[in-house]
Order: structure tokens, then C-alpha cells, then sequence
């Protein structure tokens, strides 16, 4: 996680240090390349090496996951507003660069994968989420990336359509916070089953 957010500040990083000065449009999008380079660190949070040896622990899965996340969200924020800080630097003219309405877009995608990675663990990949997100978050990101202006996710500051993909941005971020708190739901499950038939 670390290394993809030192990453993640080395995109913007780099080209303030040439000197090349991006229009909205540009800065936009390497902001949004330095979005996933952090995320593609963060997908794997929730593999548990250990779960094998936690299971018989009188904690649920839910729990444990919830407080993984919840401690990994602090770097993954402190890297956010790192980059987030960085991004009106990359700017060629001294116009601000409105940046407050991006925030929420790092956590949509975070929701989703980790949403993802929760299924997988639990069903197809015994624990380890991470190889299944990953390519996820990427999929998901390209997808959002290819999407006509009317229906545009990555939107530049100031464009026509950037208030109206702050509407959907939000609609991402509060689908995939309900998909994971489903996906952490049924996650539970499995592990009561094994608990109990272990105390027959």
C-alpha cells in the first residue's frame, strides 16, 4: 500500500518537476492515473494470510474486516490528500484548480474493489480477494474512463458536465458501500457455520 501511494505522488511529482504545465483537462488525468496507481496497492487489505488461524478466534469475519479497512483508510487518505494537494501544481496557468469534488472518487472505486475482493475471498480464491480486485479496479476504471460526456465519470473542473458527474460519483460511492457491507454480510456466514459444527 505504501509503495503504490509513493507511486501514486511520483506521477504528479514527475511532471512538476519538468515543468510541464497541464491544462484542466490534462491535470485532471493524471490526477486520475495517480487515483489508481495508489488503489492498485490498496485492493489487497483484506487478504488475511492468517485467516486459517483467526477462525476459531471469538471474533466474527465481519469485525476483523471492518477494522482492516478501517486502519488501512488512514494512510489511504493521508496519500489521497498528499496527491490531491499536489494536483494544482501540474496546472500551467495560475487559475485555481478546484479539486474538493474529486474527493469522493478515490473512495468509489476503493468501495467497489474492495467489495470485489470480499466476494472473491470468500468464494473462488480461500481468502486472498487481492487477485481479483486488482484487475477489477482496473476494468472499473478504464470502463468510467470510456464513457460518452453524457454519462462522463472523469470529468475535468469547470466542464459542462462536471457538476452532474459529481451526482454520479456519489451514486458510485453509495452503491458500492452497500455492495460491501452485503459483501461483508454474507462473508460472516461461512465462518458461524464452521463454528458451530466445530462445537458438536
Amino acid at each position: 500500500m505504501f509503495c503504490s501511494g509513493a507511486l501514486g505522488l511520483l506521477v504528479l511529482l514527475v511532471p512538476i518537476a519538468l515543468g510541464a504545465g497541464f491544462n484542466f483537462l490534462d491535470a485532471t488525468l493524471a490526477l486520475h492515473l495517480a487515483m489508481v496507481v495508489l488503489l492498485s496497492g490498496t485492493v489487497f487489505v483484506l487478504d488475511d494470510p492468517a485467516r486459517s488461524l483467526i477462525e476459531v478466534l471469538p471474533i466474527s469475519a465481519r469485525t476483523t474486516a471492518a477494522l482492516r479497512m478501517a486502519l488501512a483508510l488512514i494512510p489511504i487518505s493521508i496519500f489521497w490528500a498528499l496527491i490531491l494537494g499536489l494536483a494544482p501544481y501540474t496546472v500551467a496557468s495560475g487559475a485555481a484548480y478546484p479539486r474538493a469534488g474529486l474527493i469522493i472518487e478515490l473512495y468509489a472505486l476503493l468501495a467497489w474493489s474492495w467489495a470485489a475482493g470480499a466476494v472473491a475471498a470468500e468464494r473462488w480464491t480461500a481468502g486472498a480477494g487481492g487477485p481479483v480486485a486488482a484487475p477489477f479496479l482496473l476494468v472499473l476504471a478504464v470502463a468510467l474512463a470510456l464513457l460518452p460526456g453524457r454519462l462522463a465519470f472523469f470529468v475535468a473542473p469547470g466542464a459542462p458536465e462536471y457538476s452532474a458527474s459529481r451526482t454520479r460519483w456519489l451514486v458510485l460511492l453509495l452503491t458500492g458501500l452497500i455492495a460491501l457491507a452485503a459483501a461483508n454480510a454474507s462473508h460472516i456466514l461461512p465462518r458461524a457455520s464452521g463454528l458451530r459444527s466445530r462445537s458438536h
